[in-house]
Order: C-alpha cells, then sequence, then structure tokens
C-alpha cells in the first residue's frame, strides 16, 4: 500500500481532486470531515476544545462555532498551536485507522489541508500539493468563500509557507478547469500505480 497525502495552497482545488479519486475509485480520508466529529459534544476532544477557548466560541445549540474557532486562532499563533495540540494528534490517528482498514488497497489517500503544520509528513510515501495561481486562488476565496481581498491574500500568504523546501512532495497545477485537472489526476495516478509496481 502506497500512502499519499493531499495538501495544497488555500482555494487550490484540493477537495475536487479527492472528488476526482473518489469517483475513481479510490479511498480518500478527509481529515477536515473527521474533525468535525472531534468537534461534537459526543467526543472527548469538544470538552478538551471548549475547557481552552471558552464557551464564546459555541453557538447556540452549545456546539462547537467552527468559524467563531477559525477567527480567533487565525491571528494568534499561540492559540492555533494549543487547537492544534489538542485536534492533530486525534485526526492523525483516525487516519492511521483508516489506512489500517484498506492496506489491500495499492494506492490510499488523505487529504490533510494542514499537513506540514501538523507535522505529517512521516505518514506517507509521497504528498500531492494542489496548486494555483495566486490571483486564481484570490478570486475563488472571494467568490466561494465571501473573503475580502485583504483576508483573501492574509489566508494565501500563511499556506505558502508551508511548502518552501519541503521533500517527498509532488505538486498538481489547477489553474485551467475541471476537464485538465482530471487529466493531470489520471496522468499523476498512472505514474503512482507504475512507480507502486516497480
Amino acid at each position: 500500500m502506497k500512502k499519499i497525502g493531499i495538501t495544497g495552497t488555500i482555494a487550490a482545488g484540493k477537495t475536487t481532486v479527492s472528488i476526482l479519486l473518489r469517483r475513481k475509485g479510490y479511498h480518500v480520508f478527509d481529515s477536515d470531515g473527521y474533525s468535525h466529529i472531534l468537534y461534537r459534544k459526543t467526543d472527548p476532544c469538544y470538552q478538551k476544545v471548549v475547557d481552552a477557548f471558552g464557551e464564546e466560541i459555541l453557538d447556540a445549540t452549545g456546539e462547537i462555532d467552527r468559524k467563531k474557532l477559525a477567527d480567533r486562532i487565525f491571528s494568534d499563533e499561540a492559540q492555533r498551536k494549543m487547537l492544534n495540540g489538542i485536534v492533530h494528534s486525534a485526526v492523525r490517528e483516525g487516519m492511521e485507522r483508516f489506512f489500517a482498514n484498506h492496506t489491500e488497497e495499492a494506492l490510499v489517500f488523505a487529504e490533510v489541508p494542514l499537513l506540514f503544520e501538523a507535522h505529517m509528513q512521516d505518514c506517507f510515501d509521497e504528498i500531492l500539493v494542489v496548486t494555483c495561481e495566486k490571483e486564481t486562488a484570490i478570486r475563488r476565496m472571494m467568490e466561494d468563500r465571501d473573503y475580502s481581498r485583504t483576508e483573501a491574500e492574509a489566508r494565501y500568504a500563511a499556506a505558502m509557507k508551508s511548502f518552501v523546501n519541503q521533500d517527498n512532495v509532488i505538486f498538481l497545477e489547477n489553474d485551467h478547469g475541471l476537464k485538465e485537472l482530471n487529466e493531470r489526476v489520471n496522468s499523476y495516478l498512472l505514474a503512482a500505480e507504475e512507480g507502486n509496481d516497480s
């Protein structure tokens, strides 16, 4: 089994790549989706996060409001590290269980937006970094996520810091629409499967 991480710049199309892979029959662990479970009242992580950040991050039903939490940590490095310390280890454990359940597969993927920040490089045989031109990312964030240009540029700059001088990384560009992205994914899979057979 070859374990492949999927990460990339913000608004580059990581989730689209994951969708394409699933449509082709590959298994993809969704770390963001898994973290949603960790934030629920029924999970042990819930109380740890509330204890660390206070009840002001809760919504009217008492659940953690992820936007409030994200806004709280974005400009505060100490609080961001505190949250990561709580959540990343639990996500990693969930991902390792996912891999253990798919050992018969030649290629298994995990979409982890904060892969490098969480120091998960050692979990993967290869890391697929989805990228796009800066202006493309800015436009997507403004159109799809309703960010101001200032917010979008700040988040893009923060994401780019992660990909400097990384090993075992393959870049996948996504600037020219779904058809070309699908072709690039197909080319990557062909090379990855051939490499796995050698």
